[in-house]
């Protein structure tokens, strides 16, 4: 199993000045972040999966072991990515454009391999203006960081046919999905499609496969215009798909992934709030079923509106692990699953929760995560598994 992460570091440091416009829900503290993931990805390894950080992939072929730059292939191309994020803003100085562009060239095929990374992860911008004085040249630095990116499973979908790149629907997150496709491309596995198009977002988060099924949440982040796509393209290697439609709209559930999971073909989780609400409440799931008899066939809609635990438990003959609030709150639902009825989850869930996952015969990893959880995601989240198409079932 090939899982992709990428290890949060100081990119964070301005978004936990202001969660909000962040995307994070509160404020945290950065290296015990890191200090999380890090131990989050040894118990990955411990499991036996192979885990790719995006930082490890970008300097893959540039650094001696002594930590010098390499040159070649690998350090050029990442040069020409990295420099796509370094802003030289002449605004003020218009005559100087192009001996400023020049300049920059030269500091880009300068700069160090680890530095290249900073620029990409931090999107500097300079803003020149002239002085009378010492070197001719004053700045003022705006950084715009890749904050949200440690939540490597947003920015694609791994499916049975292959990667597709994703439209992310905030505009903090945007550039998320070229940096993962350059990764994706330099380690041999380059994506099969990209959502693109008006009102077409996509985000993984919001996508479950499972077997024959294809489970899509459809609502804050991912529309119906990227879903149609899926189908058309015939992208997801499933011949039903679920559409799971949340008009609650809430950020702490923005994606498919936080309040439903899947632990094995017979058993999943789910809110309390949603398992238990009636037509009318906003957190109550509808659920569209896309179907075709063969691959060679377009989907039709096979059910409209109907109701999604109804069909759970009596169509997929699944029981239901109802996740309440106080779990909800910390992420009870965003565990990854490694094997069937073996997941890695966040710890320190209530008892309650514990002792059912051990009624139901799941093998829990617990991983601490109080930090990490603060940016709205936890376990799933944070991983995209590449090499199966994360299909277990």
């Amino acid at each position: 199993m090939i899982i992709l992460m990428h290890e949060p570091t100081d990119e964070l440091f301005l978004g936990v000045m202001h969660p909000d416009a962040a995307l994070f829900s509160d404020y945290f503290d950065i290296e015990l972040a890191a200090k999380e993931h890090a131990a989050y990805r040894a118990a990955l390894e411990r499991f036996g999966a192979k885990v790719l950080t995006v930082r490890q992939i970008l300097l893959e072929g540039t650094l001696t072991k002594e930590g010098r730059p390499i040159e070649g292939k690998e350090l050029n191309e990442l040069r020409a990515f990295a420099s796509r994020f370094l802003t030289y803003n002449t605004s003020n100085i218009p005559d100087e454009a192009k001996a400023q562009e020049r300049y920059k060239k030269m500091i880009v095929d300068r700069a160090h391999p680890k530095d290249l990374v900073k620029m990409i992860m931090l999107q500097p911008e300079i803003v020149l203006s002239y002085t009378e004085s010492n070197t001719g040249f004053a700045a003022t630095y705006i950084q715009r960081p890749i904050m949200n990116i440690f939540f490597m499973r947003d920015q694609m979908i791994s499916t049975a046919k292959g990667i597709v790149i994703g439209r992310m629907n905030s505009e903090q997150r945007q550039l998320e999905c070229e940096i993962a496709e350059f990764c994706l491309h330099k380690i041999g596995f380059p994506p099969i499609y990209h959502i693109e198009g008006e009102g077409a977002y996509l985000e993984g988060g919001d996508f479950l496969p499972f077997g024959d099924y294809a489970f899509i949440g459809r609502g804050l982040r991912t529309t119906q215009a990227a879903i149609d796509q899926l189908m058309e393209h015939d992208l997801l290697g499933a011949n039903k798909v679920v559409v799971v439609k949340d008009i609650w709209g809430e950020q702490e559930q923005m994606h498919l992934d936080t309040y439903f999971n899947i632990i094995d073909r017979d058993l999943c989780t789910l809110s309390e709030a949603r398992y238990l609400a009636a037509k009318g409440d906003p957190q109550y799931l509808k659920i569209d079923i896309w179907e075709r008899e063969s691959p060679e066939q377009p989907y039709h809609k096979a059910f409209s509106d109907i109701s999604f635990v109804d069909f759970i438990e009596d169509e997929l003959k699944m029981k239901v692990i109802p996740i309440q609030r106080s779990d909800e709150l910390t992420y009870a639902n965003n565990f990854l699953n490694v094997a069937p009825r073996k997941i890695m989850a966040v710890a320190g869930q209530s008892v309650e929760l514990q002792e059912a996952f051990k009624a139901n015969y799941v093998d829990v990893t617990w991983v601490p995560l109080t930090n990490l959880t603060k940016g709205y995601g936890a376990a799933h989240c944070m991983t995209q598994i590449l090499d199966d198409g994360d299909v277990l079932f």
